[in-house]
């Protein structure tokens, strides 16, 4: 399906209005048109990826796309999706005794039973399964104003004809809010979400060995530590059939780590992991974690330019602390990284104390947001605290001891 729409964006005196086309298959874009606008380091906004995810087919989510032309040119592009949300989209810590003062444990089991039942059909502008601006993308000579108020135009035609409750743009850099004027012009809020991790790779660091030469003491015995705990663990790196063989095993160690989440609006199937080995090769990774021919855990990476990105994971937690599988997978990521010459590892938004334990940095992210529903607003603000945990920033390298 192609919908086609042709509006001035409001509010920016002399500006010609861009023409957008909607999509509600990748299958369906036009590659090349698209591929001019999105750097080829950009994998989350690729065709390529995006028929991967749409074949994986992840629980309750739809997909849309917004190609945007000037006098024909195509200037600017869009990924959105669209989730049936649920208050059971958030993991077992919603709620948890201490988080409302006051109430008892009937009174919160009967709150949780209440939001529950609660439904909210949400557009997203970007990437559930990854953190980041992997929503839009524009070619330079448009303007970032005038590309940012076509974009709020799009999610307003989307917004209306899927019916959404709530809309969402996320993972948007601090430094970006001067760019995303034509979002809040358009009524869209401001949120603050919590960060990213990021290891910034040191050009001192050409081997793990000199990684490990940065850190104190403590944290240099802790990686070793953790080291000794692997020796018996065979890495693999896994083709699309050897997922596909395993696939059973996949879904289980994936599942363990899914039902632990804080948030998971949305889940996918190991032939998510399979889609993207054979769409994207060598870009990704996929290393199984073998003890005594049993798999362990999974660790995923994606490289995009000069970031790795570390992906998905999958535990047995059975084996975890005895193996200390978690801290060897971002381990490992940190050593694939330097060894291949990235310039930031992307760590992602989870275990952010232990992330920031190898060094990671955190990067500050905003969305923007719009609710149809006015009560839903002050509720979905009392319970984003809810599944941001605290922690406490680690300091691992020397010059900081």
């Amino acid at each position: 399906m192609v919908a086609r729409y042709a509006r001035t964006p409001g509010g920016i005196p002399g500006t010609k209005g861009l023409h957008f086309e909607l999509y509600s298959t990748a299958e369906a874009l036009p590659e090349a048109d698209w591929n001019t606008v999105v750097d080829a380091g950009h994998v989350f906004l690729r065709p390529v990826y995006l028929r991967a995810l749409e074949r994986s087919r992840p629980e309750r989510m739809s997909f849309f796309y917004a190609l945007f032309r000037d006098e024909g040119r195509p200037v600017a592009v869009a990924s959105f999706q669209c989730v049936d949300f649920g208050m059971d989209c958030f993991g077992p810590n919603l709620l948890p005794e201490g988080a409302a003062p006051g109430t008892s444990f009937f009174v919160r089991a009967q709150l949780k039973r209440v939001l529950g039942r609660m439904r909210a059909r949400v557009l997203i502008c970007g990437n559930l399964f990854v953190c980041g601006p992997h929503g839009f993308a524009h070619r330079p000579e448009v303007g970032a104003e005038r590309a940012w108020s076509a974009l709020a135009e799009a999610v307003e035609v989307l917004q209306t004809r899927e019916r959404a409750t709530m809309v969402l743009v996320k993972d948007l850099s601090p430094e970006a809010l001067e760019t995303t004027r034509a979002l809040a012009r358009a009524g869209l809020d401001r949120v603050q979400v919590e960060p990213t991790m990021v290891l910034t790779v040191r050009p001192t660091w050409k081997r793990f060995e000199d990684y490990l030469g940065d850190l104190t003491t403590r944290y240099r015995a802790q990686a070793r530590r953790a080291r000794r705990q692997f020796e018996g663990v065979e890495r693999r790196v896994m083709s699309a059939g050897d997922i596909a063989r395993l696939s059973s095993k996949v879904e289980a160690l994936y599942g363990a780590v899914h039902q632990r989440s804080r948030l998971r609006p949305s889940r996918v199937s190991a032939s998510y992991f399979v889609h993207l080995k054979e769409a994207l090769g060598d870009a990704f990774d996929f290393v199984g974690y073998f003890e005594g021919g049993e798999l362990r855990a999974f660790n995923t990476r994606l490289r995009a330019g000069d970031e790795l990105e570390s992906y998905y994971l999958g535990l047995d937690y059975e084996h975890n602390e005895r193996l200390a599988l978690y801290f060897n997978a971002m381990l490992d990521d940190v050593e694939h990284g330097i060894l291949t010459g990235a310039h930031r590892i992307q760590l992602g938004r989870t275990s952010l104390e232990r992330k920031s334990a190898l060094g990671a940095e955190p990067v500050d992210l905003n969305l923007f947001t719009r609710h149809r529903e006015p009560l839903l607003y002050p509720l979905a603000r009392s319970l984003l605290p809810l599944v941001q945990p605290k922690w406490t920033a680690r300091h691992p390298f020397r010059e900081h001891a």
